[in-house]
């Protein structure tokens, strides 16, 4: 592996409402000798965390998808200079799912000095940094920014409501404990994700063993998952969306179990 860069002399602000990808940026950022990180959960609150010359950072990383202020927000209030002490043209570095083809397209047209896709590696984002702080911004007038369409995005359950396969998450004869808290929490899955049943076989291939604290959004279920009484929570062939994941880290945490779900691509 060829030399890591170094970032002592620049300060970040990192930005996600997702406190595990949240810590394994600043964790990156720290292994990169960065000179300091601020740390914000949504859009807004970035936006108000620099508020003079003392917090001035040099790049903004962001994920795409969080609220009440998602990503997309949050690079064109920047750009459009909704603070004036964040220069227009700052470093911003969005980090986006696998597939977020229209959210990149947006991304860019707000001028977004760089991207990553989820799981990012830090060879990647310190690649990234280095090119969004040599790239020059060729800022354009904010009603130009103001006027960027920007697509919906949702977060959280919204989007899982829709989805023809998806009930939610516990592996299959797991040594998850059945205790009245964690009943009462499938029970408020299986409520939230309901939706309608036998979609037929779903044919998946390169199969693989993913960690839960190694999902990334995007990611196909290879096998039904299943609650301990045989429950089908999470349907065979169902897109993983952040706030699976997020659940799925949450059951992990309160059973302190280290599970392994599987994962793959449909077939043609």
């Amino acid at each position: 592996m060829d030399k890591l860069p170094e970032f002592a002399d620049k300060k970040f602000l990192v930005v996600d409402d997702e406190a595990f990808m949240l810590s394994m940026i600043d964790r990156m950022l720290k292994q990169v000798k960065a000179g300091s990180i601020v740390k914000a959960t949504d859009g807004g609150t970035a936006l108000r965390a620099v508020k003079d010359n003392f917090t001035q950072v040099d790049c903004i990383i962001s994920d795409c998808n969080m609220k009440p202020i998602n990503g997309l927000q949050l690079l064109r209030g920047v750009r459009m200079g909704l603070n004036p002490n964040i220069p227009r043209d700052i470093a911003f570095i969005m980090l986006t799912g696998h597939g977020e083809t229209e959210l990149v397209k947006s991304a860019i047209a707000l001028d977004v000095s760089g991207y990553a896709v989820k799981p990012v590696s830090l060879e990647k984002l310190a690649h990234t940094i280095t090119q969004a702080l040599k790239k020059t911004c060729d800022l354009k007038e904010p009603e130009y920014y103001k006027g960027v369409k920007l697509p919906e995005i949702q977060s959280g359950f919204a989007e899982d409501q829709s989805s023809p396969k998806a009930w939610t998450i516990l592996p299959r004869a797991s040594p998850f404990k059945t205790n009245t808290a964690l009943k009462d929490k499938i029970e408020q899955f299986k409520k939230e994700h309901a939706t309608r049943d036998g979609e037929g076989d779903i044919k998946i291939k390169n199969r693989r063993q993913c960690r839960v604290n190694e999902l990334h959004e995007g990611q196909i279920l290879a096998e039904d998952i299943e609650a301990e009484e045989g429950v089908i929570l999470l349907r065979k062939g169902t897109q993983l969306t952040k706030g699976m994941i997020n659940r799925l880290r949450e059951l992990a945490t309160d059973t302190q179990a280290d599970q392994s779900v599987w994962v793959g691509e449909l077939a043609d």
